[in-house]
């Protein structure tokens, strides 16, 4: 889907002030001084480089690869991008509820969802991995070696991730909201193996000793992320497929993922 092989890594320079809300969870970013009113992300920062939480000039806000994408929607429908920061889990209600105008949450369309939402073309592809200690490499090595019951695998609550697990007939599971601490149960030896997008399984690999990739093909590679918005919402859809294929077409969008995959990785 994208350009390969960046020379180098344009570093997207994006201008913006934070405003506090008086809420943790809730962050507005001032594009520009001329636009009127907001438009309401909602998301889960929690899974880098999708999002993450970072502090930036002292203040504590949001950052990411979803978060630059919900930018140019917001600048295109020339409006001041606000972001509120759930659980994954809860994200598609906002939506459904009117809390948010639109979900970037590295989120995958399928046919549950897309019953209670519209999604917007794919805008980032990757595969799915299985990320586990690296003296386990020798261990697991396929699906039938993860899928005993003495074999615990975690996964995030509400994603594509548990459907990948719940595959999983006779290991135990293990679902919750926050992926750090799937990766801290991992890391701490209470679960074995831990389902994650391959560019937040980096992520990991290159923050946190002892972990691998095992070399076991799961998921769909073709599965991909979109933009969800309020069914039958055709407006802002139509806006949000204009904006990904700007970037995509641009290059802006390899610059988008590449820098924030280096950011996150520092």
């Amino acid at each position: 889907m994208f350009k390969k092989g960046l020379l180098f890594i344009m570093v997207l320079v994006t201008t913006f002030v934070l405003v506090s809300c008086g809420s943790s969870n809730v962050y507005e970013y001032i594009l520009d001084d001329s636009y009127e009113g907001f438009i309401t992300l909602g998301t889960s920062a929690d899974y880098a480089p999708y999002e993450w939480p970072m502090s930036v000039d002292g203040k504590q806000t949001i950052v990411g690869i979803d978060i630059e994408i919900a930018k140019e929607v917001a600048k295109a429908l020339k409006k001041n991008l606000k972001v509120i920061n759930k659980g994954f889990d809860f994200l598609l209600d906002d939506l459904q509820n009117g809390k948010v105008d639109f979900v970037l949450a590295g989120m995958t369309p399928n046919e549950d969802r897309a019953k209670v939402v519209d999604f917007s073309k794919v805008y980032y592809e990757a595969i799915q991995v299985i990320l586990i200690k690296e003296s386990n490499l020798d261990k697991f090595t396929s699906i039938e070696s993860l899928d005993v019951a003495t074999v615990k695998i975690g996964a995030q609550l509400g994603s594509i991730q548990q459907e990948l697990a719940e595959e999983f007939t006779k290991s135990q599971k293990q679902f919750i909201q926050a992926v750090p601490d799937l990766v801290l149960r991992l890391n701490d030896g209470q679960i074995d193996a831990v389902i994650l997008e391959k560019p937040v399984a980096d992520g990991y690999l290159a923050n946190t000793k002892g972990l691998a990739i095992a070399n076991i093909a799961i998921g769909d590679p073709d599965g991909g992320s979109a933009v969800a918005v309020q069914k039958g919402n055709a407006e802002l859809l139509a806006v949000v497929n204009r904006v990904i294929d700007e970037l995509i077409e641009s290059g802006k969008m390899d610059q988008i993922v590449n820098e924030m995959i280096l950011k996150n990785e520092n």
